[in-house]
């Protein structure tokens, strides 16, 4: 983030205190019984520019200044972008009951071009639809977002994803289907790591909107599967993931997740009739969404003496993500 991008922030944000007629000490006190804990003299180096927001916890503390100011939502948030560079990642993109390394997701990133949050465009809507199927060996992925670019030029995302050690180690067939392209990618078989740059077609204006659809491709088993999962930086508008099971095979103790700086809630769900599992949720973000579910055990003993044990047939519980 540039000089004048700091600067911006701090006037903003100098601008919409001044306007409320609310103290520092007022507004450090509610956002305390808001949950947003932050103190007087955080505040003022924001509204001087002597520091930045950064962090998750700091971004969902900028959303309830947005709020108590009378400010729209994402007007101060979108002069600060998403967290910075410290050692991670800038963004956690897509993660389908995979866990990755922080150091080398940050490392793909860069690979592909990602060393600043003013980089990649802010997601506005978010529609992921997954479709499982366990007469398949191939796990199919569809993506679908509204963004709008926060730089004039070309406005891009990342997918970068990472394999676990018993998973297949094939990489992932990225495809685009409407308004972007694939440019430069990551394939690192020997860590387990692959990922693309989307470039959102023609170039755009700052803070203008555009609309986009691309396909991931998964060479693995349905049972590889155990979780559809989605981290967001900024806020949202609408978020929506989808999970639909085909083939004989059915998922068991699904559960809905959700992860922000308030902790982390999970809730039972099933299938609806279309055998699916949906969650949605409007202004979310920053934070995680996502669906988990266990498999059946298939290597359960038909004739096991211990028949009336509750769990019998039920695998572990969804990997972390």
């Amino acid at each position: 983030m540039t000089a004048g991008e700091d600067e911006r922030f701090a006037a903003e944000l100098r601008r919409a205190i001044e306007k409320s007629g609310l103290t520092l000490t007022a507004i450090s006190q509610r956002l305390r019984t808001r949950h947003r804990p932050v103190s007087v003299a955080t505040l003022s180096n924001w509204q001087s520019g002597r520091s930045l927001p950064g962090g998750e916890q700091s971004l969902g503390v900028v959303a309830a200044l947005e709020e108590m100011l009378g400010r729209p939502p994402d007007s101060l948030a979108d002069l600060v972008g998403a967290p910075r560079l410290r050692g991670r990642s800038v963004r956690t993109t897509t993660f389908l009951g995979h866990r990755s390394s922080k150091e080398v997701f940050s490392e793909a990133l860069r690979e592909l071009g990602f060393t600043s949050a003013q980089q990649y465009a802010h997601e506005r809507v978010f529609h992921q639809h997954a479709t499982i199927d366990s007469s398949s060996s191939v796990q199919q992925f569809d993506f679908r977002l509204i963004v709008r670019a926060l730089e004039s030029g070309v406005c891009r995302l990342p997918a970068v994803y990472a394999l676990e050690p018993t998973e297949p180690n094939i990489a992932p067939h990225f495809i685009a289907l409407d308004g972007c392209s694939i440019g430069r990618r990551v394939v690192w078989p020997e860590r387990r790591v692959y990922g693309v740059e989307l470039l959102v077609d023609g170039r755009l204006d700052a803070g203008q909107v555009a609309t986009f659809a691309y396909r991931v491709e998964l060479s693995a088993q349905a049972t590889d599967m155990t979780a559809v999962v989605y981290s967001l930086p900024r806020r949202a508008n609408d978020v929506l993931l989808e999970v639909e099971f085909r083939g004989e095979k059915r998922p068991v103790d699904c559960e809905r997740y959700q992860r922000t700086e308030s902790g982390v809630s999970t809730s039972a769900m099933r299938l609806d009739r279309r055998e699916r599992l949906q969650v949605s949720e409007a202004r979310f973000g920053p934070g995680t969404l996502g669906l988990r579910w266990a498999w059946e055990d298939e290597d359960e003993d038909d004739d096991a003496d211990d028949a009336d044990e509750l769990d019998d047939g039920v695998a572990g519980p969804a990997r972390a993500v």
